[in-house]
């Protein structure tokens, strides 16, 4: 008899769960989404806290409010402007900028040693923003729900089955959470099609992806850093990017205002 319970709530939640498509606001494709916006939010502020404690904030108010003053320009332009956007400037020496749901966006202050110009910083921080509206956390924390609800039904209780699970018991590890080469490949076009619409130049932007690429070449023992590890080659990436610039078509569909 259990088993037999087992076995049809496993198929009830199963089809439940490939019932449950959404548009993703940023790229307009249907996809499985198993996490709401206030759990994405609700995560994202949890581990907010913990990201401050681990590199905690650099002192220097004039740059805080800098680097918020660009990341809100961004994110009002973006496809989420609702969201609790912010924006910090963590004290760690690494070449990082990293991404929590809900809009949390953190640059380091050893990659903004490194940027050239306010161009380079606006492509950047619009390609974190991009994980952001394109769910790409949310996105991987839904497959990993389901593969769990697959795997243990049998412990699930029916309002659970609703909600899809509990969240919390995950475990995901938000702050070491790593995206895949195809989402880095998307936040990219994101962080260009942000830049164009607050009229930087995109050429000079994308230069950041070719400092990237003079790090990688020039890192220790010809090693590649921990942080290209997920993300496509820097360089490939920088000369994808500025063949898509001239594009009159992609220039068409990336100008103007927020779409409503």
């Amino acid at each position: 008899m259990c088993r037999s319970w087992t076995r049809q709530a496993t198929v009830l939640v199963l089809l439940g769960a490939m019932g449950a498509c959404a548009t993703n606001p940023a790229t307009g494709k249907k996809e499985l989404m198993l996490v709401s916006e206030g759990q994405e939010i609700a995560l994202g502020q949890q581990e907010d806290q913990k990201a401050v404690a681990s590199f905690g904030v650099y002192d220097d108010p004039a740059l805080q409010d800098y680097i918020a003053r660009i990341g809100h320009s961004i994110s009002e332009r973006a496809e989420r402007p609702n969201l609790p956007w912010t924006f910090r400037l963590v004290d760690d020496a690494a070449v990082n900028a990293f991404a929590l749901p809900g809009g949390f966006i953190y640059m380091t202050r050893g990659i903004l040693a490194h940027l050239e110009s306010e161009a380079e910083l606006a492509m950047v921080m619009g390609h974190e923003v991009g994980h952001v509206t394109a769910r790409h956390s949310a996105s991987q924390m839904s497959n990993q729900q389901l593969m769990s609800l697959g795997t243990g039904i049998g412990m699930v209780a029916v309002p659970e089955l609703r909600q899809y699970g509990d969240l919390a018991q995950l475990g995901l590890g938000l702050l070491f959470l790593k995206f895949g080469r195809d989402d880095e490949t998307e936040a990219d076009t994101l962080g260009l099609r942000y830049s164009a619409r607050l009229g930087y130049d995109l050429a000079e932007g994308a230069g950041a992806f070719q400092m990237l690429d003079d790090l990688a070449k020039h890192s220790q023992a010809g090693k590649v850093p921990g942080w290209l590890s997920t993300h496509p080659d820097p360089g490939d990436r920088y000369r994808r990017l500025r063949a898509t610039i001239p594009s009159r078509a992609w220039r068409a569909a990336t100008s103007g205002a927020r779409p409503t």
